[in-house]
């Protein structure tokens, strides 16, 4: 009898779930991806099938997850997409075709959104996917970039645990500067963001806020974190990477760039 109103409250549930699904897409509700693999969106991971909007990026964006398709790939592959998203980044992409599970483990640890094989049906792929685009609207507690911690709630930063002592703009600088770790973020996205002005000003406040900026990071040993880039925009890195070799560092460490990924060493 247990089993029966078990079985009758899940296929009523299903069936809720399917109702809001189809009111969605009426309502033109869709999410946006953008594929991240070279060569044609195979057919079964084809989300427009299911209703989602293609965007033309080559990175997810507050518009769009990353799906990419990752069969076949080399080592210098992998390495060229893992220097290319950020931790953050990675947590808004989708990874497929990984057919060994100490793999999609060892992806799943360095941050993606979530990593499946080749034999997925596109109706688990689409709810999948659904669950990474969710995490778009969802913004962590603490962010560590290296020795570098970020605790939004407490609205402070730290270096090897000791406090930076920010002022909300600041920390709200670093922040935004966090979102994209190795690549640059323009004056424009920094006055939007953090001013929430839609111009930037005929002053200094940016560059006398990143010099104080910069300055609380030396006081923790942190220095040269912030760069400013050429095009005028300022960009977020860890500079003991440049005397580590090639690889990528994140809050799980560096992936070493031998071997195929997650391969077990041999002895």
């Amino acid at each position: 009898m247990h089993e029966l109103k078990a079985c009758t409250e899940m296929g009523e549930m299903m069936a809720s779930l399917d109702t809001a699904k189809k009111a969605d897409q009426h309502k033109g509700a869709k999410h946006g991806f953008c594929w991240l693999a070279s060569g044609d969106i195979p057919k079964d991971m084809d989300l427009r099938r299911s209703g989602w909007k293609l965007v033309e990026r080559d990175r997810p964006s507050e518009e769009c997850i990353g799906v990419f398709y990752a069969a076949g790939l080399d080592n210098m592959g992998w390495m060229h997409i893992l220097s290319s998203f950020g931790v953050e980044m990675r947590r808004h992409v989708l990874v497929t075709g990984v057919e060994l599970a100490h793999e999609r483990a060892t992806l799943l640890q360095i941050g993606f959104g979530d990593v499946v094989s080749s034999d997925i049906s596109l109706e688990e792929l689409e709810a999948r996917a659904s669950r990474v685009s969710e995490a778009l609207q969802w913004l962590p507690r603490h962010r560590k970039i290296g020795s570098l911690s970020l605790d939004l709630l407490a609205r402070e930063a730290f270096g090897d645990d000791k406090p930076l002592n920010l002022n909300p703009r600041e920390f709200a600088l670093l922040w935004r500067l966090a979102d994209c770790v190795g690549h640059t973020v323009s004056k424009q996205s920094l006055i939007q963001d953090v001013w929430r002005m839609g111009f930037v000003p005929e002053t200094n406040s940016i560059a006398v806020h990143m010099s104080r900026l910069r300055r609380k990071l030396s006081f923790v040993g942190l220095s040269g974190m912030i760069e400013t880039s050429s095009p005028g925009g300022y960009r977020l890195t860890l500079p003991e990477e440049a005397d580590e070799g090639p690889g990528v560092r994140s809050q799980y460490g560096k992936v070493a760039p031998s071997g195929a990924l997650g391969r077990p060493a041999k002895h």
